[in-house]
């Protein structure tokens, strides 16, 4: 290898460890009938392979309880930038309410083939989501 090849691979090796293995926020949540609400949730992995990801929520309401647990799950993603975003749902009654705080208790993945404990290796980090302003007509 050549001394640019070799620059190249460093600095290529040193963004790469840079990048967060998953990014994942809440994006929207629907009125899923029947009393039943699901919250969706994205997760982006930038030319990283991510395989069964699994990612182990408590929804907390403002008196600081305990009201949900779930597991998002996402079967692959993060290949190549046209298959980078994946959705998974949280979804039950305790979800309709308003101000819902999610904590991550477990997050594990295998990236790039390896099976990652993502909160031990601090691959994961939660993005904060601003919808548009929407106006209607002028």
């Amino acid at each position: 290898m050549n001394r640019c090849q070799l620059a190249l691979l460093a600095v290529t090796l040193s963004i790469a460890m840079k990048a967060q293995a998953v990014d994942f926020w809440h994006s929207s949540t629907v009125w899923a009938g029947r009393g039943q609400c699901s919250a969706k949730f994205s997760v982006d992995s930038e030319a990283q392979k991510i395989e069964n990801l699994q990612i182990t929520v408590s929804a907390i309401n403002k008196a600081g309880e305990k009201v949900a647990t779930g597991v998002l799950e996402v079967q692959q993603f993060g290949q190549s930038n046209a298959d980078r975003y994946a959705s998974a749902f949280l979804e039950g009654e305790e979800i309709c309410a308003e101000n819902l705080v999610i904590v991550v208790d477990k997050a594990v993945a295998f990236v790039n083939g390896k099976r990652t404990d993502l909160l031990k290796s601090k691959s994961i980090s939660a993005r904060d989501f601003k919808p548009f302003e929407i106006h209607i007509g002028k």
